[in-house]
């Protein structure tokens, strides 16, 4: 008889987990069991928003062990066969042999989640089958931010940088709020506030794949800031309406393709070459967890290069102060 568990190796960052949710969605309306051992500062709020999943804490160790050895420890002690559990990294420098370098070479990160899972990318933006959205917590969230009719959004800090934005352009019957982190409230929370602006400035984040993958394409005006450290294979595929605002890499330290220096696109596996947030712990990802502190301050690389940004003028052209 078929086995009916699944298993998914991606414990982090929030973003892909959101990115992969339509994959387990699938299985289960499959009648798989499915199993997908995350992140423990992400446990709680996807076991919230996706309880058709088996949701599974892992803890965060300083040897990067919560990436995959013990992901695949605990979905091994509950039955789950190695072949009904699918790798959905693009690369992790620990496991370069776990990557399948002709997906790598063709796909963006995003798509070639969909490739690992044989299933057609569109799926990506059928997340709104996907979730259970809390209309008390958002309604609650909306009362205690918004404060004016009218009024935008916007995110200066993600997980690794933050980008200065000027918003003393703005008129004062626009309310500015800016899309953080508060206790009591997960990110999806966010989505009425959202849905209800006039314009969204968002860093690549968390927050952009939501309201793209959710296609809120018709509400706010969506502006896009790249990381400017995250390589083409790194940055995901949007369909919405989004304006792409121009942000510049520090001088000499301009990024293109992962596979430049990426060591699946050698001959033969080698370490990877940039640093990694834990020692030891082996990842390509760098995306430190929504709903946990660092203990360095998120940077902008506007501290180095002082040079204006494009992104500090975009407020006074989006047509707010009239």
């Amino acid at each position: 008889m078929q086995n009916q568990k699944k298993g998914i190796i991606q414990s982090r960052g929030l973003g892909d987990l959101i990115i992969a949710l339509p994959i387990a969605h699938y299985w289960y309306e499959q009648g798989y069991e499915v199993y997908w051992p995350v992140c423990d500062p992400f446990y709680e709020q996807m076991r919230e928003v996706a309880p058709y999943v088996s949701w599974i804490s892992v803890p965060v160790d300083p040897s990067g062990a919560f990436f995959y050895e013990n992901p695949v420890r605990q979905l091994g002690a509950l039955g789950v066969e190695p072949d009904d559990i699918i790798y959905l990294y693009q690369y992790l420098s620990s496991h370069p042999e776990l990557t399948v370098p002709s997906h790598f070479a063709q796909f963006k990160f995003d798509q070639y989640k969909y490739a690992m899972a044989e299933l057609p990318f569109s799926m990506k933006w059928d997340l709104d089958r996907c979730i259970r959205r809390n209309p008390v917590a958002e309604s609650a969230l909306y009362d205690s931010v918004v404060t004016q009719d009218r009024y935008m959004v916007y995110q200066g800090t993600a997980s690794d940088l933050s980008y200065p934005i000027d918003l003393s352009v703005i008129n004062p019957v626009v309310q500015c709020i800016e899309l953080r982190e508060l206790e009591g409230y997960s990110v999806f929370d966010w989505l009425k506030v959202i849905e209800g602006a006039e314009t969204a400035i968002l860093i690549d984040s968390v927050f952009a794949n939501l309201i793209d993958q959710l296609k809120i394409w018709t509400g706010p005006d969506l502006y896009y800031m790249r990381k400017w450290n995250r390589r083409v294979d790194g940055n995901p595929v949007l369909l919405g309406p989004w304006t792409f605002v121009e942000v510049e890499d520090p001088q000499g330290m301009q990024v293109s393709s992962i596979a430049d220096k990426n060591p699946v696109a050698e001959s033969r596996p080698q370490p990877a070459k940039t640093p990694l947030p834990n020692p030891g712990a082996g990842s390509g990802q760098t995306y430190t967890p929504y709903g946990s502190s660092s203990n360095r301050g998120p940077t902008s690389f506007l501290d180095k290069t002082k040079k204006p940004n494009t992104a500090q003028s975009l407020l006074g052209s989006l047509g707010l102060k009239q």
